[in-house]
């Protein structure tokens, strides 16, 4: 007969401090997409999976997003009642130039491997890939798209705060079929959404006024910690952290970027407090607030599962 495992409460405070030890603590960039629609901000999975993240924002920062379009809406035909097909809103791969005729792709890196892991689901940020892996290209997921998963179509992102509002009405648009002024391998305009359909039909073509066009990709400058985005990490990123506890679809409070809320994003908060503009950390000396009981014994129950299962 075994003897009933009791966790005392010393062990799971050891056990958070374990956690806190092993867990990747560099903290997850937030990104903002400015576009002509509106700005989308998204949290990467920097720890998740880093291959992704570090190839995203080679092309980011290099600029190379700038002046590209959406050029990708999938929608119902109108035969099936039109509107969206609640699929994605994909781009990052052609520079529009003023004119649909005049669209170039991009220069691109070499493609890069699949990184699995995090289902393609409403509000998550992916990379399009072909045989030969992923280059430029990524997709927001409009809909459960959770069927992608079995061909290793990576998530390296979650929209936050208002995003998906702008996501949401860039789908809703009306969508053109350009495939006639496609001249070269890999161009697909056969749905790209516009945000003047009588001006694009009148004019036939598309130009930078009536594309949805990408004005830049960046890195917000927040401290990491900063969970509600207002530029210090004070008592209301707790609060954010405390409240979105075991998600993952509300990852603003993912401070180390593994696509979940856990006990080692609370370890970035405390680790950061107080940093940014001013003051207003919301504490005094020795007031920092530690995790509850409920969320303590979470944080140690998942660590003990695991090392019980190692014996």
């Amino acid at each position: 007969m075994r003897t009933p495992f009791v966790v005392g409460k010393s062990a799971i405070v050891m056990a958070l401090v374990i956690v806190g030890l092993f867990a990747e603590l560099s903290g997850a960039a937030i990104v903002r997409f400015s576009t002509s629609v509106g700005n989308i901000d998204v949290r990467l999975f920097e720890s998740a999976t880093p291959i992704s993240v570090e190839n995203f924002l080679d092309y980011a920062t290099t600029n190379r997003y700038v002046g590209t379009f959406i050029h990708r809406v999938p929608q119902r035909p109108a035969s099936q009642g039109g509107g969206s097909a609640n699929f994605v809103v994909q781009g990052g791969g052609f520079l529009l130039n003023n004119s649909i005729f005049a669209a170039t792709g991009i220069q691109t890196d070499p493609p890069i491997g699949n990184e699995p892991g995090i289902s393609n689901v409403r509000g998550t940020l992916a990379f399009a890939k072909n045989a030969a892996g992923a280059t430029s290209q990524w997709f927001f997921n409009i809909g459960n798209n959770s069927s992608l998963d079995a061909q290793d179509f990576t998530v390296f992102g979650r929209v936050v705060g208002s995003g998906m509002t702008i996501v949401d009405a860039i789908n809703n648009l009306p969508t053109v079929n350009a495939a006639a002024a496609q001249n070269a391998n890999g161009e697909d305009f056969d749905e790209i959404p516009v945000t003047n359909l009588q001006q694009v039909l009148s004019q036939n073509n598309i130009t930078n006024n009536e594309a949805v066009m990408i004005n830049s990709v960046a890195l917000r400058n927040l401290p990491d910690g900063d969970y509600d985005f207002d530029g210090i990490v004070n008592a209301a990123d707790y609060t954010v952290w405390k409240n979105a506890y075991g998600s993952t679809t509300d990852v603003a409070a993912d401070g180390n970027g593994d696509g979940r809320v856990n006990a080692a994003d609370y370890t970035v908060w405390r680790n950061t407090l107080g940093a940014g503009i001013g003051s207003g950390s919301g504490f005094g000396a020795g007031t920092v607030p530690e995790p509850t009981c409920a969320v303590l014994l979470l944080a140690a129950g998942s660590l003990l599962t695991f090392y019980r299962g190692r014996r």
